[in-house]
Parts: structure tokens; C-alpha cells; sequence
């Protein structure tokens, strides 16, 4: 049903996050598992799915806040403090120009020169043949729609999947968001 493949995405998502040189850390298996034997037995989609606002508008407004506090998220990558880890960013990459086809791709070991970053794709990518697990790839800061790190097991920033989460019911959701920091400065 429709709540057992929005988790799924999720699981591929937040394993996706600290995956390294191919490999997922221990807590991104550990959280994948935890995504995975939370998803229901059966899922339906109730009416009340049919008022949320579009993906892409949730998308959009997560993408806006995500870049929106940017500088907060490079300030702490710059100065990390005791137990920050796993910083990524979500680099946006668009097919034939247009932002519709685009494809978001987390990659972590973030370093920041400037107006550009250069970070490792860290989840495969499903349709840019250009572009492999593990390569390192330089991109200006304007190309980024989500940034995270973890301190204390909590998610900071990680928008785009804050955004997934209004898809959930409500029992489910309020797990995932216990593992979220509260939004605002990191």
C-alpha cells in the first residue's frame, strides 16, 4: 500500500544519508531497520491524504528552508561541536534543464570553498549515467536543496525528509519526528 512504500523511500532515504564509499554506517543500518519493521502489515490511503498539500509543494517549501538556513549549516560544518556527525548535503541535479526531472542526491565528507562544495554522492544515483557512488563532485552552494548532521542519534536540518513525513499517519510520523531535531538553528 501506499504507507508501506512511503517508508520504504524513507528507509532508502536516511540510509542513504551516511552511507560511505559505499557502505552504510552502523546507525543508517540500524535506522533502516527501524523503518522497515515499522512499516504497517497493511496501509490504506484515507481521505485525509487527499487534503495535504502536493510533494511538490512540500518539496518546494523544504527545499526554500533548507537553503534559507544554509549558513547556519556551514558555520557548524566549519566549527563542529563535540559528537556532530555525518554532515551531508542534498545536491540537486536537473535532467535536460528542467527542475521537474531533477534528481536529489545526498553526499556527505563536505568541505565548502567559497560559493562551491565539494562532497562524495553517497546514494546511487537512479538516472544520471554521468555520475557514480562514491565519486567526488564539486557544485556550486545555489545547486544544494537540503543539508543534515547528526549529533546525539538526532537528525539536523534533513528538510526534504521532514517534508515526506505529513505522508505518514500520524502514530508513524511522530516516530520518525522523535529522531528529528526540533527545526531552527543547529
Amino acid at each position: 500500500g501506499t504507507g508501506r512504500k512511503l517508508l520504504r523511500v524513507m528507509s532508502k532515504e536516511f540510509a542513504g544519508l551516511s552511507q560511505r564509499a559505499g557502505r552504510p554506517s552502523a546507525f543508517a543500518v540500524t535506522l533502516s531497520l527501524c523503518l522497515v519493521f515499522a512499516a504497517p502489515a497493511t496501509a490504506q490511503t484515507t481521505d485525509a491524504a487527499a487534503t495535504l498539500p502536493s510533494s511538490i509543494e512540500a518539496m518546494s517549501a523544504a527545499t526554500e528552508k533548507a537553503q534559507a538556513t544554509l549558513p547556519n549549516f556551514f558555520r557548524r560544518l566549519a566549527k563542529p561541536k563535540p559528537r556532530d556527525k555525518e554532515f551531508a548535503v542534498k545536491i540537486k541535479y536537473q535532467k535536460n534543464g528542467v527542475d521537474a526531472d531533477a534528481e536529489h542526491i545526498w553526499a556527505n565528507a563536505v568541505v565548502r570553498h567559497g560559493d562551491m562544495v565539494t562532497a562524495t554522492i553517497n546514494k546511487a544515483p537512479r538516472d544520471i549515467p554521468d555520475l557514480k557512488l562514491g565519486q567526488r563532485v564539486t557544485v556550486p552552494v545555489t545547486q544544494l536543496s537540503d543539508w543534515m548532521f547528526i549529533r546525539d542519534r538526532k537528525f539536523y536540518g534533513a528538510y526534504s525528509l521532514r517534508a515526506v513525513l505529513i505522508r505518514l499517519p500520524d502514530d508513524q510520523a511522530a516516530g520518525f519526528r522523535a529522531m528529528l531535531a526540533p527545526e531552527g538553528e543547529p
